[in-house]
C-alpha cells in the first residue's frame, strides 16, 4: 500500500495540452501527411499549448480599440491621414460586404469591432518650404502614406477580436510550415526532373566514354540527395518541422512600434506649426521579404454603414 502511494506522488505531473481540434487543425493547414506520423497528437500538443499561450501575450499588446465618428477624427491625426474626410470612413468602411452581413446577423448591436490593417510607407520628395522670408522648392520631406487597406472578420467588443487573436496566429504558424513543406516539394519535383534528364543522357551516350561515365556519376548523385529528400519528407520529419514553427512562434509574428510628428499633409519634422504626435503599431511577419503591417482596432458604429455604391476592395479578412 506504501509502496503503491510513493509511486503516484513522484509520478511526474501530466504536461500541459492544447485542444486536441486546434492541433487538428493546424495539421491540416501544414500538411495533412503529418497525421500519419508516431503518435502525433501527444507530440505536438505540448508545443501548441505553449505557442498558443505566447500568442496571447501577443494579442495583449494590440492598441487600444479607435471609434470611428467625426469627432474622433477632428481629434486624431492618423485617422485624418488614413481617412482625407470622414465621409471616406463610411465609403471605405462603412460599405464593407462583412460588416453588412455582421450587423445584419446582430440587429440589436449598435457597435462592431474590427481589425483593420493597411501598408505603411514613409516616401521622400522635395517639398516646398519658406526660411527666412523666402521660399525653397527643393527641400527633402519625408511622407508618412497608407495603401492597401484591409479589415477583418468583426466581432462583438474589442476583447473578442483579441480572444481570437491566438487561434489566427497559429494558424499563420502553420501556414509558414506549409510553406517550408511546399519548398520541399518544389526541391523533389526538380531533382525528378533532373534524374530524368540525366537517365536520358545516359541512354544517347556511348558506353565507356567520359559522358557515360559523367551521366552514371551524377545519376549517383542525384539519387542519394533524392533518398535524403524522400527521408526529410516522411510523416515523422513533418511533425518535427511543425514542431519548429511552433517552437519560433514568438520570432515568426512581432508588433512594433514607433511615434512620429507629423503634420496635416503627412510630412515627418516639417515644423509648420500643425504638428501632431503619432503612434504607429505595425505587426510584422518574419519571412525572407518580411511583411509589415499597421495594425489598428476598430469600434465601428452601425451609423456608419452605407450602401456599396461600387464594388469594394474590402471582400476578405486581413492577411498579416
Amino acid at each position: 500500500m506504501f509502496a503503491t502511494l510513493k509511486n503516484l506522488f513522484q509520478k511526474n505531473p501530466p504536461q500541459p495540452s492544447a485542444d486536441p481540434e486546434l492541433v487538428d487543425l493546424l495539421v491540416e493547414i501544414a500538411s495533412p501527411s503529418i497525421k500519419l506520423a508516431r503518435k502525433y497528437q501527444e507530440r505536438l500538443s505540448p508545443y501548441v499549448y505553449w505557442a498558443e499561450g505566447h500568442a496571447a501575450q501577443f494579442t495583449a499588446q494590440w492598441p487600444q480599440p479607435v471609434t470611428l465618428s467625426v469627432e474622433n477624427w477632428r481629434h486624431d491625426r492618423l485617422l485624418q491621414l488614413l481617412f482625407a474626410t470622414p465621409s471616406r470612413m463610411g465609403e471605405l468602411i462603412g460599405e464593407n460586404p462583412l460588416l453588412h452581413q455582421w450587423f445584419g446577423n446582430n440587429p440589436f448591436v449598435d457597435t462592431a469591432c474590427l481589425v483593420f490593417t493597411a501598408d505603411v510607407k514613409q516616401k521622400m520628395r522635395y517639398g516646398m518650404v519658406e526660411e527666412g522670408g523666402q521660399i525653397r522648392q527643393d527641400v527633402p520631406q519625408q511622407v508618412l502614406q497608407f495603401a492597401g487597406y484591409r479589415v477583418g472578420k468583426p466581432a462583438e467588443s474589442a476583447s473578442a477580436l483579441i480572444n481570437a487573436g491566438p487561434r489566427r496566429i497559429l494558424e499563420i504558424v502553420a501556414a509558414q510550415a506549409n510553406i517550408n513543406i511546399e519548398r520541399l516539394e518544389a526541391e523533389k519535383a526538380a531533382l525528378d526532373s533532373e534524374l530524368l534528364n540525366a537517365r536520358t543522357m545516359l541512354r544517347m551516350a556511348q558506353a565507356n566514354t567520359p559522358e557515360y561515365t559523367h551521366q552514371q556519376s551524377r545519376i549517383n548523385t542525384l539519387t542519394e540527395q533524392l533518398q535524403a529528400l524522400n527521408i526529410s519528407r516522411g510523416p515523422d520529419q513533418l511533425c518535427e518541422l511543425l514542431i519548429t514553427e511552433l517552437a519560433a512562434t514568438p520570432d515568426i509574428l512581432t508588433l512594433e512600434k514607433e511615434s512620429f510628428m507629423v503634420d496635416s499633409m503627412g510630412i515627418i519634422g516639417s515644423n509648420m506649426g500643425d504638428e501632431q504626435s503619432v503612434e504607429i503599431s505595425e505587426i510584422v511577419l518574419q519571412s525572407q521579404d518580411p511583411i509589415r503591417k499597421l495594425l489598428m482596432i476598430f469600434e465601428v458604429p452601425r451609423s456608419l454603414l452605407q450602401t456599396p455604391s461600387k464594388p469594394t476592395t474590402f471582400t476578405g479578412e486581413a492577411r498579416f
